[in-house]
């Protein structure tokens, strides 16, 4: 296969070429796919190769925090070094300790990051998986792009994003974004004709297309020339394969987060070794072994306090939540937007195949010239047969066409396609909202221009009476105010040919109307409450979509989108409108009919620039602008152009709006998730820190040891926190409004929560130990116990971020409640059979019993907190 890159195919007749690759017109035989099968050909490019083990870990231990956890076990290992030279007993135990912390770190941080990456993989395969129609044996059938081989023949049009390198076959008027390859940002026009000469750069080649490139407009057949690694994309695909490493907002909220919440424990840090040293100076204690024991609680405390996990949770959790998604049929690109989505408070939604369920039927014909219609039904269209592996004939391409084309079907003995022939086509577009093909007939230099498209547009170019217009429109409107799509049809009649490319212009006058089709497509039944939903949610529906206006104001008041002042305006009310105008009235605009991409644009632009956070729905290439600008673009995986789905941040499956709600929802309580996370974290530094801090100022000794520290610092980024992300979606979080995007993510509620927690944490342990009389000798197992008890039940606090009771969602995360109870299990086992390797002394079961006992109050005070909190804001 490799061999064949050498020929210069846009130089070559297609003769030649369907000689190299033993194909035909009519396409490769079956025959010549099994022996490409048999060479194991694929059309797909070679995944960059995967890190290995010894890579991540490396680039783990790189990470600042951990570099300082390998400063602090070098700094044990000197200071016990130094104690053998003094004859005193080292302390290998803290060196043990930080070790086994850096290990655990750097392994947990490596999982975490594989588990990132074989999301996105999994992801990439889904999205990667998209079908082409390809021409074998003179019948075309519907093909993943991967089963693609040189020789064959496909059909690419407007909007698609080409799968193979090949050589043109037919072209009508196809323009292509090279820009990929080329940088060249002007699209570029196609030819068919053989190049002469042979020195041409990959932008030159005019009867060419490439792999990764888009149709802009137009429509083609092309004979594939390369697949995989062997075309123009594959042979730079190394230099051009993505690295998912680039921090969401989220993250660089946390990270900075994080710093500050460092230079806060270094300060305390240092303020607890001038304490220790102050009071071992006092005490007249100030030795060497005494400062080195200083300086390792201080870099212990200050690792502890930093969440070096935070963001690889973080990451790791967007990763999963992608894949949840994608289980609701929605195909998440870009990791942010599984958590951004969550403070969407404008939707811009096109109507068919969103709101509708883009299964359209033709329900009525209105006909002036029955026999014109129905030619320019059969031949003005971009659709074509498809057959399945059983041998079923269908039709695909555009939801509408096929509706026209199955109308046809059921008429097609009555009306026998026999002389003519299509010669040209010109595209459907947003802007001229029509679409032209010329046919040759039976008689000698006599061709007919067959034109389909918006009434108006029709209308605009056909001699027709102002009676029989009238009578017509009032046909439409009757049909349009019950909810249904128009399309009308009209034809001129030609003497001689011309160079149809560029004479289309001409052709768009003086037209003969033939009548219209009138096609249903009815409300997709789940979109009735999830509009409802985002009504109660405080996120506005806007429906933008190139349909008539009474049409889309028929589907808005079905779904009690239009209210007592609702605008209802067209794409050309909105274009004379000066921006101030724009923003005065934007608030209350529900349906925009006739849009096109610039108005799109414009009311994204504006709804952006007052602060709004807007979701866009959209399926075709020229959706991409206002997709590419909104805050979450999302795309139609079903009826939508690759061009539309390469530049949205989510592409739903099912074409659902439904499956939008289900994504702010998940995105909301991926939110939530975080908070409550940090929220867990923050109690247990701040409650460390306060700790230390004030055994320091009573001096009363070190209240834990480093290890006891490195290992609640575990605890804290270990199974307990992460227990946190697996907390299900509140109920009632889609009846509140948006989240204020100019708000940190550690709210007001949130440091309330951690202040009077941490204090309660630390006041209880001291009131323990004073009331039960606990001598120093003791303290340090004590409060060892008591802080690893306490963190584990505020797990259960930190469900809530605000002032809402716990209670009646208490046993409801399944994985939390495993994780308590092993935690619990594992904290025994270690106080119980590890006592000398964490400095702990020997305690009963009933002391146990009476320490399990009393750190459950912190969940009765914090419940108890959230009361009063709710009462006084009554």
């Amino acid at each position: 296969m490799d061999s064949l890159n050498d020929n210069k195919f846009y130089k070559k007749n297609l003769k030649e070429i369907y000689k190299i690759f033993d194909s035909s017109e009519t396409g490769l035989t079956s025959y010549k796919v099994k022996n490409w099968i048999h060479r194991g050909a694929k059309n797909l490019l070679t995944k960059a190769p995967e890190k290995t083990f010894l890579s991540r870990v490396l680039v783990a231990i790189s990470e600042p925090m951990v570099k300082v956890l390998i400063i602090a076990i070098f700094l044990t290992i000197i200071i016990n070094i130094m104690s053998i030279e003094q004859h005193q007993t080292p302390d290998w135990g803290q060196t043990i300790g930080i070790t086994f912390s850096v290990l655990l770190a750097t392994l947990v941080t490596v999982f975490m990051e594989k588990r990132s990456q074989d999301a996105f993989l999994a992801l990439k395969e889904i999205g990667d998986k998209r079908n082409i129609k390809v021409m074998r044996e003179n019948i075309i059938y519907e093909i993943p792009i991967e089963d693609i081989f040189p020789g064959d023949i496909i059909f690419i049009s407007t909007g698609d994003k080409i799968p193979a390198d090949g050589r043109i076959i037919e072209n009508n008027d196809l323009e292509i974004d090279e820009s990929l390859l080329t940088g060249e940002s002007q699209a570029s026009r196609k030819i068919q004709e053989p190049l002469q000469g042979d020195n041409y750069s990959l932008g030159e080649r005019l009867n060419m297309v490439y792999s990764g490139t888009f149709v802009v407009s137009g429509h083609a057949k092309i004979l594939v020339t390369a697949i995989g690694d062997n075309t123009e994309i594959g042979k730079i695909s190394t230099s051009v394969q993505i690295e998912y490493n680039i921090l969401t907002p989220l993250q660089k909220e946390l990270g900075n987060l994080g710093k500050k919440i460092a230079i806060a424990g270094i300060g305390i840090a240092i303020i607890v070794f001038c304490l220790k040293i102050f009071n071992y100076y006092i005490d007249s204690q100030l030795n060497l072994p005494n400062i080195a024991q200083a300086i390792t609680i201080c870099i212990v405390l200050i690792v502890s306090t930093i969440p070096e996990g935070l963001p690889t949770m973080i990451a790791a959790t967007l990763a999963l939540g992608a894949i949840r998604l994608s289980k609701e049929n929605a195909l998440v690109k870009k990791l942010a937007v599984c958590e951004s989505i969550g403070a969407i408070d404008v939707i811009c939604s096109d109507k068919t195949g969103t709101l509708t369920e883009n299964k359209m039927s033709v329900i009525k014909i209105e006909n002036l010239n029955e026999d014109m219609l129905v030619k320019n039904i059969f031949f003005n269209n971009s659709s074509a047969f498809s057959q399945d592996k059983n041998s079923t004939k269908k039709f695909i391409g555009n939801p509408t066409e096929i509706a026209l084309l199955n109308y046809y079907s059921n008429l097609k003995e009555k009306f026998i396609i026999k002389e003519e022939k299509l010669l040209f086509q010109y595209p459907f577009n947003s802007t001229k909202k029509s679409m032209g093909s010329i046919i040759s007939t039976s008689t000698l230099n006599n061709y007919i221009f067959f034109i389909k498209g918006a009434p108006e547009k029709i209308f605009e170019v056909c001699k027709i009476s102002e009676f029989e217009k009238q009578n017509q429109l009032q046909a439409i409107q009757a049909e349009q105010r019950i909810g249904r799509r128009i399309i009308a049809f009209a034809h001129k009649n030609l003497s001689k040919e011309e160079k149809w490319r560029d004479f289309e212009n001409d052709l768009m006058k003086d037209c003969i109307y033939d009548g219209f089709a009138s096609i249903s497509d009815p409300i997709r039944k789940e979109v009735f409450d999830a509009i409802t939903t985002c009504q109660r949610a405080g996120i506005d529906v806007k429906i933008l979509t190139g349909d008539n206006t009474l049409t889309a104001t028929t589907i808005a008041n079905e779904l009690g989108l239009i209210k007592s002042d609702s605008l209802i305006l067209e794409a050309k009310d909105i274009d004379s409108m000066n921006d101030y105008e724009l923003r005065g009235k934007l608030q209350h605009i529900s349906v925009i009919g006739r849009s096109n991409p610039l108005t799109k644009l414009r009311i994204v632009n504006t709804l952006m620039e007052m602060g709004k956070s807007v979701a866009v729905t959209g399926d075709g290439i020229n959706d991409a602008p206002s997709l590419k600008r909104a805050e979450v673009g999302i795309a139609m995986g079903i009826t939508g152009t690759e061009v539309s789905k390469e530049t949205a941040d989510i592409i739903l499956l099912n074409d659902s709006f439904a499956t939008i709600v289900k994504a702010i929802e998940s995105g909301r309580g991926l939110y939530e998730n975080f908070q409550k996370f940090i929220q867990f974290q923050q109690i247990v530094n701040v409650s460390a820190l306060f700790l230390i801090l004030m055994f320091e100022l009573l001096d009363w000794g070190t209240p834990l040891k480093p290890i006891q520290i490195l290992w609640i610092n575990i605890m804290m980024d270990g199974p307990l926190a992460i227990s946190l992300s697996f907390e299900k979606t509140r109920k009632y979080i889609m009846t509140e409004f948006p989240r204020d995007k100019s708000k940190s993510i550690v709210t007001t509620d949130l440091w309330i929560n951690i202040f009077i927690n941490s204090t309660f944490m630390v006041l209880s342990m001291i009131f323990f130990i004073r009331v039960f009389h606990i001598n120093k000798e003791m303290t340090p197992t004590y409060i060892f116990n008591l802080f690893i008890f306490l963190v584990i039940f505020n797990v259960y606090n930190c469900k809530s971020i605000g002032k809402n009771s716990i209670l009646k969602s208490f046993f409801n995360n399944k994985v939390l409640n495993i994780i308590v109870i092993s935690t619990i299990i594992i904290q025994i086992f270690i106080s119980i059979f590890l006592r000398s390797f964490f400095s702990l002394n020997y305690l009963n079961y009933i002391e146990y019993l009476k320490i399990i006992s009393f750190s459950l109050s912190i969940i009765v005070f914090s419940e108890f907190i959230r009361f009063f909190r709710r009462v006084f804001n009554k």
